[in-house]
């Protein structure tokens, strides 16, 4: 009960704040690394449960645990995954001499589970995470969270979607919240705090994030959500932020027919990089050819909706560049390998404006580094908003997201159904699951023949033999195929053969050689040995799949290859999505071959 009348003004905010925030998932909350003496046999981790369904409210605040569910997808690979972790003398060098954060806490451990290296990946437990619960059921004195995908990655509890104001403090800004009922950002004015902006990571001298003049940014318009938790006293903290305009279901310009796609991912994509603003390039590959004086909004409005419906799935190709200038980093002979990612996006209906976006979760297949990323699945706004170790405050960026029914579209033949992008996606969570472990010294480093794009395209070409042999070579599918070879899903299907045939010849292996390091169940995906030297032996590995040694040229022929089975894409591309800083160029990522 209210003390005094400022107790009962901050009751009044405090139940006014509650109509502009959202939880920020279902079920979300703390991650909690178990002591040796507690583990469990299934390789389950505490939770400290943030968020929960009405349903399931007196779990607030408590501790759980969270484990596999019987059903869950991830089954198939569980025990492929589970390694022991003793740290050498490369993983404590790396550690010294580049800053980099290893899973310390798991160092001596035997039979380390995928859920105990995601809880484990950071040194304090503080990694947040979404659940995806199939169920939850008392064990004993504690509640055990049965789940079906991998845990995702996030910032905060609650978010809010905001339009900034002016500066009000040391990291702190004066907001105004977003007002469903008007449409317009005139709902509640209040002050946040931001005080991971601004961060500087041990062995760098630029600022990681920054709010600076986010105000005058031109992203401002749209607003831009806001990822965190009240604190003791009422403020809201935020710990991550994602610009409104980034994942707009209607895109900016358009691009029509093969010919204007193909020469924009392989050309035109990274010449002209949009500053403080996104561009979302709708790549309209099947479109007819209409004059670029009549590619009004009103007609890409209209592909769009004909184009994406809510509940659409995409799959991600994401890559990033590098900072220059007088205050960025030197590029040794102004070669940017960047970066390079997988992921998956959902039409959904955004919670407060009720308008369809794109909805992203990554499956970054990461190297151990400084600035405390955990290979994983992982949301946009931790990956790229996070104010301690975001990329989009300094960086070019980019997300294309792919449309292809014979790919994006689940199966039933007969009584037999499947959905390829579960399988992509199955492959890509036990990769990033042995990146956590480092292959057993703890130390996921890059060379030529181990990088994120390399094992990300290995992840790829092992989901292609899957369906290969669990789909394509079933005697069931078969049957069902010669019996109705004229049906939609068979013509469909076939497609879908040809597709695959042509990214592993095309882009995966195109000398015809795999990869030693792809053939089986080769547990060395990342450099761990001989402190990632650079031997003859690496090099030739890596040729072997050389269209996939470096980002750019991944991104490329992918997308080439998409396009050329009748994919439709929207390039999500910007630079510095946040506040200034000054003295930074963006540096496209380099074709070197």
């Amino acid at each position: 009960m209210p003390e005094s009348i400022g107790d009962t003004q901050f009751m009044n905010i405090s139940l006014e704040r509650k109509n502009f925030y959202c939880p920020i998932a279902k079920w979300s909350g703390r991650l909690i690394l178990p002591s040796l003496a507690e583990r469990r046999s299934d390789g389950g981790v505490y939770m400290e449960v943030q968020n929960t369904p009405d349903s399931h409210a007196q779990l607030k605040g408590k501790k759980v645990w969270v484990t596999w569910h019987s059903t869950s997808c991830h089954r198939k690979w569980l025990h492929r995954a589970v390694i022991d972790i003793h740290f050498d003398e490369i993983t404590r060098k790396s550690m010294k001499e580049n800053h980099f954060i290893h899973p310390i806490r798991l160092d001596g451990w035997s039979k380390v589970s995928p859920l105990e290296s995601l809880a484990g990946g950071s040194t304090i437990d503080d990694v947040q995470v979404e659940l995806d619960v199939v169920s939850a059921d008392r064990e004993g004195n504690l509640w055990v969270l049965a789940i079906g995908d991998e845990p995702y990655q996030i910032a905060g509890i609650e978010k809010a979607l905001i339009r900034f104001i002016a500066p009000a403090g040391e990291k702190r800004y004066r907001v105004r919240h977003y007002n469903p009922s008007s449409r317009s950002f005139d709902g509640l004015e209040e002050v946040i705090a931001l005080p991971d902006a601004g961060t500087v990571l041990p062995g760098t001298s630029i600022e990681q994030t920054s709010i600076k003049n986010i105000e005058k940014s031109p992203l401002n318009a749209s607003g831009w959500y806001i990822y965190g938790s009240q604190d003791a006293s009422g403020s809201f903290t935020v710990k991550a932020l994602e610009p409104a305009d980034v994942f707009k279901l209607l895109p900016t310009r358009m691009l029509i027919g093969r010919d204007e796609s193909r020469d924009y991912v392989t050309d035109s994509k990274w010449k002209n990089i949009p500053l403080q603003w996104v561009e979302r390039a709708l790549l309209d590959n099947n479109g007819g050819m209409v004059p670029a004086n009549q590619r009004t909004s009103a007609l890409i409005a209209k592909r769009t909706k004909e184009l994406w419906y809510a509940g659409d799935v995409a799959l991600v190709v994401h890559t990033y560049g590098w900072r220059g200038g007088k205050r960025g980093d030197k590029v040794p002979l102004g070669i940017v390998p960047g970066h390079f990612a997988f992921g998956f996006a959902k039409v959904v209906r955004d919670e407060f404006t009720g308008e369809l976006r794109f909805d992203l979760v990554y499956r970054q297949v990461y190297a151990h580094n400084r600035e405390g990323v955990i290979a994983g699945a992982m949301r946009w706004h931790l990956y790229m908003g996070s104010l301690r170790h975001g990329w989009m405050y300094t960086l070019p960026i980019s997300d294309v997201l792919v449309r292809l029914p014979e790919l994006t579209v689940p199966y039933r033949l007969g009584n037999h159904t499947f959905n390829p992008l579960i399988v992509i996606l199955q492959e890509l969570a036990l990769m990033t699951a042995k990146y956590r472990a480092g292959g057993g010294n703890g130390a996921s480093l890059v060379t030529p023949a181990a990088s994120c794009v390399k094992d990300s395209s290995q992840a790829l070409f092992a989901a292609g033999r899957r369906l290969e042999n669990e789909v394509l070579n079933n005697s069931v599918v078969k049957s069902w195929l010669d019996s109705n070879p004229n049906s939609y899903e068979a013509k469909r299907f076939r497609r879908l053969e040809s597709l695959l045939n042509d990214v592993e010849s095309t882009v995966l292996i195109p000398l015809g050689i795999v990869p030693k390091s792809w053939r089986g169940d080769n547990e060395y995906v990342a450099a761990h040995l001989k402190d990632g030297a650079i031997t003859p032996a690496s090099i030739l590995e890596a040729l072997k799949a050389w269209k996939t040694m470096v980002p750019r040229r991944t991104e490329i022929e992918l997308l080439k290859v998409l396009l050329e089975h009748g994919a439709t894409m929207v390039d999500c591309k910007g630079a510095m999505l946040g506040g200034e800083v000054p003295g930074i160029v963006p540096l496209a990522p380099t074709v070197i071959f």
